[in-house]
């Protein structure tokens, strides 16, 4: 609304934020924030830049180990689009395989929004039933403290696109129609940042690159040096074959470190001649938890900082695929009693599914050892690994 005693030029201003704030009519409902007012709008401290070549070389080799590299169409494609089915509107739905440990760190995130954000201890399952307001809201979070986190609580971030180049690929570039085209948005304060990502939120939501966006906001936020530091491996990459996300992404989704394994702090392998080898795992515990079928198979093993993370939330890794797992009781980590009997909620984004997926867990029976364990589904291997 302009203000009778504004000039022509404020007035100009005070268009041009009217029409960044994307408001719906749900918003109404109070369960978001209102829009914040145009004072607060111009103070926002961003600065925005064009990304360059050099920058757009470094994270195509920290992605995939070459700069002649593109994302495949999987990732292409993939945003943070929700699920339409009522019993499954918190849900974000997977198009195609690939993206998953992204997909799943950012469905984590959101169910930590939408479940515990309020003081509440144990929630009521409507919780699971937002309006499309309210689930906007709890992705907008989501994603600020996933850069926040990346960004050591002091900046993060964001990478949109502008819609046209913003430098000539040369040399050993391959063009992909998306990394050219961007501009970052760093932000030094947490609440700028938030009310940037509302303003833009259906960049992420709605698309169509909101799975890139994120995962080159994330690496940025970190910065490229401290990534490729973060790694055991310098040579080590963040998506690896068939499109997949390795450990390195979601351990940097999940707690800010682009770490390499998922056991605690850091192990030393002497490798005799005075040679040590570091290799580098969570140093705190997270929000956010991993269960892995590896572990079932001891091929790695899982640290206290992820198996038991701050809310009963976990990313299920299981044959080369993310799901997650999360019940709605924040007791269930810290009141044995609550452990003995409870309820776990199981999505999975690629599936398919269509109805609630709920499973009753309960510790006090002995289970005898099935001989035809192969039958045994590999999610319950995942869930006795805790």
């Amino acid at each position: 609304r302009k203000s009778p005693t504004s000039t022509g030029y404020k007035e100009d201003q005070m268009k041009e934020v009217l029409e960044l704030a994307d408001v719906e009519d749900e918003e109404t409902t109070g369960e978001i924030n209102k829009t914040p007012d145009l004072s607060t709008l111009c103070m926002l401290q961003i600065v925005s830049k064009a990304i360059d070549i050099s920058l757009a070389k470094e994270l195509k080799n920290l992605l995939f180990g070459s700069s002649l590299c593109c994302f495949s169409e999987e990732w292409k494609i993939q945003s943070f689009t929700f699920n339409n089915i009522p019993q499954l509107k918190y849900g974000i739905v997977q198009k195609k395989g690939g993206p998953c440990g992204v997909l799943a760190a950012v469905q984590a995130c959101v169910l930590q929004q939408l479940i515990f954000a309020d003081s509440n201890r144990n929630r009521d399952p409507r919780c699971l039933q937002p309006s499309e307001a309210h689930r906007t809201k709890c992705l907008c979070s989501a994603l600020a403290d996933i850069l926040w986190r990346a960004g050591s609580h002091e900046k993060a971030i964001v990478a949109l696109p502008s819609g046209r180049q913003q430098f000539t690929p040369t040399g050993k570039y391959k063009a992909d129609g998306i990394l050219e085209t961007l501009i970052l948005h760093n932000a030094t304060r947490y609440e700028d940042l938030i009310v940037f990502l509302q303003q833009n939120i259906h960049q992420f939501e709605i698309g169509p690159y909101g799975c890139i966006l994120l995962t080159v906001s994330v690496i940025l936020s970190r910065s490229i040096n401290l990534v490729r530091n973060d790694f055991d491996v310098l040579t080590n990459r963040l998506i690896g074959s068939h499109g997949y996300c390795t450990q390195e992404l979601v351990n940097l989704l999940l707690t800010g470190k682009a770490v390499s394994n998922v056991f605690n702090n850091v192990i030393e392998l002497d490798s005799g001649n005075g040679n040590i080898t570091i290799l580098k795992g969570i140093t705190s515990r997270s929000d956010i938890g991993l269960l892995s079928l590896f572990e079932h198979y001891d091929v790695c093993q899982v640290g206290c900082y992820l198996k038991t993370p701050k809310y009963p939330i976990w990313l299920v890794c299981s044959e080369s695929h993310f799901s997650v797992l999360f019940c709605l009781e924040k007791d269930l980590l810290s009141d044995w009693k609550t452990g003995r009997r409870f309820d776990l909620y199981y999505y999975d984004g690629l599936a398919n599914q269509d109805e609630e997926i709920r499973l009753t867990v309960d510790t006090t029976q002995v289970c005898p050892e099935n001989k035809e364990n192969d039958l045994t589904p590999p999610l319950e291997h995942c869930i006795r690994t805790k």
